[in-house]
């Protein structure tokens, strides 16, 4: 699992989300989840490889959890926001707990 922050915006933070994920060992789940923030406010973007897709991780599940249900896309690319930028670092501190429990 990796989480990190940029200030390259959201696209920025879907192209390094996916670089990281893609560096990430194919035989072992692997989880990416990018925060960045602009205007006082904040956006995730979190991927998972294929191995952590098969064991049942899934990235818009997991971005919805972290952002009270908002956000969306697919079960390997997902991004939310709208929440407050001084929140970023604590929904980033979270995501180990909402991946142990799922």
């Amino acid at each position: 699992m990796v989480t990190a922050t940029t200030d390259d915006g959201t696209d920025g933070a879907r192209t390094l989300a996916v670089t990281v994920r893609d560096l990430l060992p194919a035989e072992r789940p692997g989880v990416v989840v990018i925060g960045t923030a602009s205007g006082g406010r904040a956006n995730l973007v979190a991927a998972v490889n294929a191995s952590a897709k098969a064991s049942g991780l899934h990235a818009a599940r997991l971005v919805k959890r972290l952002l009270n249900g908002k956000g969306g896309g697919s079960a390997q690319l997902a991004q939310g926001g709208g929440m407050s930028a001084d929140r970023l670092q604590d929904v980033l501190e979270a995501v180990p707990t909402t991946l142990s429990e799922r």
